[in-house]
């Protein structure tokens, strides 16, 4: 889905963004990251690696493929900071 309210990216083949306006979820790892909009996450896409940082709870980084760069910074920019 492409709305405001909903929206997926994949940061490379396994690791994959979604956003249902209230939480940002990271799949692809052991556990899923779930960060609420309450915590006010931040999205940063670097040379490797996206960060998302959040207020008092730290931040996750993880590698991105570089094909995907250019997709990655629409989505931090049309959905951050939240």
């Amino acid at each position: 889905m492409t709305t405001d309210e909903f929206r997926d990216v994949w940061a490379s083949d396994t690791t994959l963004l979604s956003f249902d306006g209230r939480v940002l979820e990271v799949f692809g790892f052991s556990d899923t990251a779930r960060y609420h909009v309450a915590h006010k996450p931040t999205i940063t896409v670097g040379k490797k690696m996206v960060t998302i940082r959040t207020e008092g709870l730290g931040q996750h980084s993880f590698f991105f493929d570089q094909h995907r760069r250019s997709e990655l910074e629409a989505y931090a920019a049309r959905f951050g900071p939240f």
